[in-house]
């Protein structure tokens, strides 16, 4: 749990951009996983339709992917068995791990822009996620990113509550010894956008498969794609980026 490393000096526990903190608005990025720095989503929105429809439901996966983008596992599976009126089979999460993992090692790429985005930070930044530590660090090392966060990784599984609760980014914010008032999340869904708000950060919403207006009204500044959150973070705050 994050409380258990409290006592161990930030700069001993995380690899990150070495700046120093003496931004005037800001100093800490906390990035979402799945929809932010990799294109995660749709792999695990196939294997899910996927796994309902052999069970004689018809899906429509891009839907699916709208209406289930940042929501957890356990939280699908219970609101399509409520919907359809369906028991899922109790090996459901099985079935669901062993087919995205193959599907993930195939298929998995880094969202677009988001080494450049990475590389062209001066503040630290870290991970906020609702995976699991392993699922984020292997999906760190697909894509080719893990040199540029190292340890600095936040799970909702190693705090009380997971997202929409603002738990794991206050814990980011904790262990960086920087105030949620200075932290600025990048997130791509309304439960990551409704943490980061929930928790006090400024926060910008990508708006891939969470239309631009909804990502708004919770409370996200919304942004097309990673070329243009550069252009937004460069113009606003100089020595963010």
């Amino acid at each position: 749990m994050w409380n258990k490393v409290d006592l161990i000096p930030v700069t001993k526990r995380y690899r990150y951009n070495p700046a120093a903190m003496n931004n005037p608005s800001f100093d800490l990025v906390i990035f979402d996983c799945d929809g932010v720095l990799v294109d995660s989503e749709p792999l695990a929105n196939r294997v899910f339709s996927q796994i309902v429809s052999e069970h004689g439901f018809a899906v429509d996966e891009p839907e699916y992917l709208k209406k289930f983008s940042g929501v957890t596992l356990p939280e699908r599976i219970s609101t399509v068995a409520e919907e359809l009126n369906w028991s899922p089979p109790r090996n459901f999460l099985e079935v669901f791990d062993e087919r995205l993992a193959i599907l993930t090692e195939q298929e998995l790429q880094p969202i677009q822009g988001i080494h450049e985005l990475v590389q062209s930070m001066t503040v630290p930044i870290c991970i906020a996620s609702n995976g699991t530590r392993e699922e984020v660090n292997h999906r760190l090392r697909l894509s080719k990113l893990a040199p540029f966060f190292g340890d600095a990784i936040f799970s909702g599984h190693e705090v009380p509550n997971p997202k929409p609760a603002p738990d794991v980014y206050l814990a980011a914010a904790k262990a960086f010894e920087v105030p949620p008032s200075r932290c600025i999340v990048i997130e791509d869904s309304i439960p990551g956008v409704t943490a980061g708000v929930r928790a006090g950060m400024r926060v910008y919403g990508h708006a891939a498969f969470t239309p631009a207006e909804k990502l708004k009204a919770a409370g996200a500044i919304p942004f097309a794609n990673m070329f243009e959150l550069k252009e937004m973070l460069g113009s606003e705050f100089s020595k963010v980026i």
